[in-house]
């Protein structure tokens, strides 16, 4: 075997290498089926919303072509904001995806722009997008809307595990760095003798944390009981000082600090309330605090093995012929199966029109009187149902029953696919509205795909 060893102390040098990209590419395939003009109407709505500085774009004129068609990138293979740029610079599908030689005045977006773009574009825009992908996989002729399954899935906010210890602990934290700030810069606002006790926090926190886990439940009440009353006698002075801080006092502090001040001034008074109703009663008041960042999220318990708990936002999909996803919008965290089956039909015909729907499959969660009235009234069989057991109803076709119940099964490796390419799992994003906005946009991800592989002929065909 002969061997070459050239090349090795050379340095590169800038030179131009021509790529040949087929119209067979994908991406080239997925640009060229996408509904354009409809999609940037709808984005540029949101692009001309006036921010809170009073301006709707500052710099040189946006291309909307260009950065949409950066976002869905960013969505389909689930990157960061940097990581478009790169590969919008070095990969030559990427760019004419992009819209390279159509757009006039073309250049690669920085990460910057990018970040501003997405972040520009509300949820429901979003949730826009990803519904109407499958009006275009149904004029396509790759989905068809004769054939819904319904499911609910959570998507886990990004927050650690809700611990009254921890939060507790974390919140006296912010109110020291609070005083220990204002006393080195400001010392006329506050008293020589005012302090955080932070030591003492820790120390009952600590002897909390490490309890033995045998031991009885009334000494590890009374350990957290007096972890308690030692956060209210040292959060109160905080949260009264706090209110005697005027704006102008307020406007001289740096932001991490005002973050801090923010979030006595909102969660300081109530958290403590809170958590003593549970100290008293040993159960969970209605709508307590579980993060000081996140809001909207709830307590979810949906009996799945290895999670019993799950602490964020539940959506609700529907999966027509084809595995093209349409999602509701989420209006509450709890977003409950049994409530919303009517509106998912009814999404169902906004997006598809009356008549559209001839079956209709959804597990036991989503089974009441009610929404059964509603399927024979609509003319649907409603033995895809599914009844959680004992109930009195019977179905005649019981053949056509099992069908419906074992094709609504197929809407679970689908939800598995959008949780493990984007973020409906659990959202790295910290806000309230981009967590939700990045749940639409992991639909929207699944839906691009799905057009790139029926594309591509790898579904096969709907009929």
């Amino acid at each position: 075997m002969a061997i070459d060893l050239s090349g090795q102390d050379s340095l590169l040098e800038n030179g131009f290498i021509t790529i040949e990209i087929k119209k067979t590419h994908p991406l080239i395939q997925l640009a060229n089926i996408l509904p354009w003009v409809l999609l940037i109407e709808t984005v540029v709505k949101d692009l001309k919303s006036t921010t809170g500085k009073g301006y709707w774009w500052m710099g040189r004129k946006i291309k909307v072509r260009m950065h949409l068609a950066a976002y869905l990138l960013q969505r389909i293979y689930n990157l960061t904001d940097r990581k478009p740029e790169y590969q919008i610079k070095d990969n030559a599908a990427f760019q004419l995806f992009c819209g390279l030689k159509i757009v006039d005045g073309w250049h690669a977006p920085d990460h910057t722009k990018i970040e501003e773009f997405r972040s520009r574009l509300s949820p429901e825009t979003q949730r826009t997008l990803t519904n109407t992908l499958v009006q275009t996989a149904v004029k396509l002729g790759f989905g068809d809307p004769r054939e819904v399954d319904f499911d609910s899935t959570v998507q886990e906010a990004n927050i650690a595990y809700p611990s009254d210890a921890r939060l507790m602990t974390k919140l006296v934290g912010n109110a020291g760095k609070l005083v220990e700030y204002i006393r080195e810069n400001f010392k006329h606002l506050i008293p020589e003798k005012f302090r955080v006790d932070f030591k003492t926090i820790k120390e009952k926190a600590r002897t909390y944390f490490f309890l033995a886990k045998n031991r009885a439940i009334e000494i590890k009440r009374e350990v957290f009981k007096n972890l308690h009353r030692q956060v209210k006698r040292e959060i109160r002075p905080v949260v009264d000082f706090c209110e005697m801080l005027t704006p102008q006092q307020l406007a001289k502090l740096p932001w991490n600090i005002r973050r801090a001040f923010d979030q006595i001034k909102s969660d300081a008074w109530r958290y403590p309330l809170d958590v003593g109703y549970l100290a008293r009663t040993h159960t969970i008041k209605a709508g307590k605090i579980l993060s000081f960042h996140a809001k909207e999220l709830a307590c979810i318990k949906k009996g799945k093995l290895g999670k019993e708990f799950e602490f964020g936002r539940v959506f609700q999909l529907g999966r027509i012929k084809g595995n093209f996803v349409f999602v509701l919008e989420s209006k509450t965290v709890g977003m409950n199966d049994k409530t919303n089956f009517i509106p998912l039909i009814e999404e169902h015909v906004n997006l598809f029109g009356n008549g559209a729907l001839k079956t209709v499959a959804a597990d036991k969660g989503y089974s009441s009187m009610k929404n059964r009235k509603e399927l024979i009234t609509r003319g649907i069989y409603p033995g895809g149902l599914q009844k959680p057991s004992p109930v009195k109803v019977q179905d005649i076709d019981l053949k056509l029953q099992e069908h419906l119940r074992n094709r609504r099964a197929g809407i679970e490796p689908l939800i598995g696919h959008i949780k493990h390419g984007g973020q409906l799992g659990q959202s790295r994003m910290k806000s309230d509205q981009a967590r939700l906005a990045a749940g639409y946009g992991s639909v929207l991800a699944l839906n691009l795909r799905q057009l790139i592989r029926w594309q591509q002929g790898k579904m096969g065909s709907v009929a």
